[in-house]
């Protein structure tokens, strides 16, 4: 039975990691894929026999013994002469800004990092904490920390709220960065890895995980509070990775894959692991360079493309490129949808015959929990919001009420499970996502429980604490407000309330105002964390227990009559009497 389930599974990988699968279309058979969130074991084993045919480098790892992560993400791939990392760095004159780097190369580097970060003490199982931007030192740094079997975990470089709230999280033990970034680190400026001149000669071999061993600890902003790290064992990342980077994108080795665009903290290292234990080369290119000049997108051949809504707006307003050599289009359905936009851009591109498929990839949970198979262009307009659960993750379908109840009926929240062991006693992960199941299996995606942005947690109590003692605000409150239109999107709308005060004054100061909030969010905590709009009003918030009442802003604000009392001579009184109050 194990022996048939196992052919049964390698028949469906091997059409899985094809582009365009034959039972791709509508109804096509996804019996064998439920059958891997029941047996993931089975699963598991069947990738691996796949994969190791012995037509490639031999992998190391077993899922039944152990994994060795960077031997089989760098070490195999060495003599192949083949491309691990390609990056552009617009910092670099033109005709120079593409960087390439091998898999020769990477190990080169790992080993030099390794030794220094060796000689200062790192040892397995010691917490270091990337936090660097996305590019050649933050892979190089990631790398090495799981050749040294290090317990890894990244964060992009921003304010000083933001990383000392993750830090104090996380107590990392040692934190690699860049001397630029040391000021923002604060009380944990001490902690960091200092670049060594001629480092000692590090000839360990890299490190064996045995199966369930953490190896990192990352943040996710899909999960609720977004500062609090995730532990993730090596199996799982090291399988989610396997399975992406064959099934989930169809790399092949000395293939591309690139995603302009792509949160770095939901995706990242997910997709660099995936490209990497591939054999094929990760494209690095920032969003604002690629909005720059759309190009970028087209100077190499790509076998999978993640395009993100902003990207994709922009090539629709700029036509900047027709035809483009990309073999496979990929698309987080969490992001704001528009039908008419994306039918327009597969004309406007020639994109009729490409692959596309959706994915919800999570890298605090190994790689993507949610896909669809891949379908030509104009094939999967028809199935533009569809999803199945990523094949070998058990999961279940719950819910409205919150209990963890399993949903009756075909609608419901998908959860899931903590772990890939289909017989551990796990909870879900943090459930949010509602599904529908449509004909043939497949499950339409309708939208989040509560508001997000693109599926991630907006950050409500950070952004207020960081405003707790701005001068000019006696208390503020956020909103979240439907964006409407063609899309499940919602808008968050900062109220500060600057209380008593006459109003040509408030009126005179609102634009300085604003503008002085945006830029402490932005220093402070980051940009991405902006509101999309902030409304100022010459008024109190209603206090409870001492704390705004944020459940009154909420109905004051949604009902407009906030934005009506502040003009009445009446409530305009009634603010100087408790602002006169409040001075006595």
């Amino acid at each position: 039975m194990a022996d048939e389930l196992g052919t049964v599974f390698a028949d469906h990988i091997i059409a899985a990691c094809s582009l365009i699968a034959p039972s791709s279309g509508r109804t096509g058979d996804l019996d064998w894929l439920r059958a891997t969130h029941r047996m993931p074991g089975a699963f598991w084993e069947s990738l691996f026999r796949v994969l190791d045919d012995g037509r490639g480098p031999p992998l190391k790892s077993r899922p039944s013994e152990g994994f060795d992560p960077y031997h089989d993400m760098v070490v195999r791939h060495l003599g192949a002469d083949r491309t691990a990392l390609q990056i552009h760095d617009p910092r670099l004159p033109e005709g120079h800004r593409w960087q390439s780097f091998s898999f020769d190369d990477l190990h080169a580097r790992c080993t030099l990092r390794a030794a220094s970060w060796a000689a200062q003490g790192v040892e397995p199982g010691a917490i270091v904490c990337v936090v660097l931007p996305f590019g050649v030192e933050c892979a190089i740094s990631l790398l090495t920390a799981l050749r040294i079997g290090a317990l890894v975990s990244l964060l992009e470089p921003g304010g000083p709220d933001l990383l000392g709230r993750r830090l104090e999280a996380l107590a990392p033990r040692h934190i690699a960065t860049d001397a630029f970034y040391r000021p923002l680190l604060g009380l944990f400026a001490d902690l960091t890895l200092e670049p060594a001149a001629s480092p000692p000669l590090f000839g360990a071999p890299s490190r064996w995980y045995r199966p369930g061993e953490p190896c990192a600890a990352l943040f996710s902003p899909l999960r609720r509070p977004p500062h609090l790290p995730v532990p993730l064992r090596c199996d799982e990342l090291y399988l989610g990775a396997l399975r992406d980077g064959a099934m989930t994108f169809a790399l092949r080795p000395g293939d591309r894959l690139a995603a302009p665009g792509f949160d770095a903290l939901q995706h990242q290292p997910a997709l660099l692991f995936a490209a990497l234990l591939a054999g094929a080369t990760y494209v690095h290119i920032e969003a604002e360079e690629a909005l720059r000049d759309p190009r970028l997108l087209d100077a190499f051949p790509l076998r999978s493309l993640g395009l993100g809504a902003r990207i994709c707006e922009h090539l629709l307003g700029t036509r900047a490129i027709a035809r483009p050599q990309w073999s496979h289009v990929f698309r987080n359905p969490e992001e704001p949808t528009d039908w008419e936009s994306w039918r327009e851009l597969i004309d406007a591109l020639g994109l009729h015959e490409t692959a596309m498929s959706n994915v919800v990839l999570e890298a605090a949970a190994g790689g993507s929990l949610l896909g669809s198979p891949r379908r030509p262009g104009k094939a999967h307009l028809g199935a533009l919001m569809n999803l199945v659960p990523a094949a070998g993750r058990p999961w279940k379908l719950l819910d409205f009420t919150g209990s963890g109840q399993p949903a009756v009926g075909d609608v419901g929240v998908f959860a899931p499970l903590a772990t890939i062991d289909a017989d551990a006693d796990t909870d879900p992960l943090d459930p949010h996502v509602v599904l529908g199941l449509r004909h043939g299996g497949e499950f339409l995606y309708g939208g989040a429980t509560e508001p997000r942005r693109s599926g991630r947690v907006y950050p409500v109590d950070e952004v207020l604490a960081a405003l707790d003692d701005c001068p000019f605000l006696h208390g503020a409150s956020l909103v979240a407000v439907p964006a409407g239109g063609p899309t499940l999107a919602h808008r968050f709308v900062l109220l500060g309330f600057t209380g008593d005060e006459p109003i040509a004054s408030f009126e005179a100061l609102r634009t300085a105002r604003i503008d002085e909030l945006k830029r402490v969010l932005s220093t402070r905590l980051t940009p991405d964390f902006l509101p999309d709009a902030i409304e100022l009003f010459p008024c109190f918030a209603r206090l409870a227990d001492g704390a705004v009442d944020h459940r009154w802003c909420q109905f004051q604000f949604h009902s407009g009559a906030l934005h009506a009392r502040v003009r009445t001579p009446v409530f305009q009184r009634l603010t100087a009497l408790r602002g006169a109050l409040g001075r006595a």
